[in-house]
């Protein structure tokens, strides 16, 4: 059974993750979902969001748009995150479950340059960490 969080507004994927005001957590099971809690996030700060899902038992966030600093503290947390996302929350689900979620019809306006961006930097970021290592050790 996995775990899934899906910010939601008006049955919607919230455009923006770090400012939803609603969270629900579904139970992936053989070929379907059930709800496991409906939260109001409205006062969970974005610092404490990802611990939030880590509370929850979360293993897969799926949501639209993400700050970097908070798409870090996911990863850190050991969440799955696929972001970018746009559509109704059942078709979503339906998608990830049977593997499309990648497909162009879920993902936001403007998804294939944010991924780009996101992908150089973290690249980026990976080589200055292997380079400062390499330094240490000599």
């Amino acid at each position: 059974m996995i775990r899934i969080a899906i910010p939601e507004h008006q049955g919607r994927i919230a455009p923006v993750f770090d400012t939803c005001q609603r969270i629900l957590v579904f139970a992936q099971q053989g070929d379907g979902e059930a709800v496991v809690t409906r939260e109001d996030w409205s006062a969970i700060s974005r610092q404490g969001r990802a611990i939030r899902l880590k509370e929850l038992g979360v293993e897969v966030l799926l949501c639209g748009g993400i700050s970097c600093g908070i798409e870090d503290q996911i990863h850190l947390h050991g969440i799955r995150l696929v972001s970018w996302l746009a559509g109704d929350v059942p078709a979503i689900l339906t998608a990830f479950r049977k593997g499309r979620i990648m497909n162009p019809e879920y993902a936001m306006p403007g998804t294939l340059l944010c991924r780009q961006r996101r992908q150089m930097r973290r690249r980026r970021n990976h080589q200055n960490q292997s380079g400062s290592a390499k330094a240490k050790e000599k």
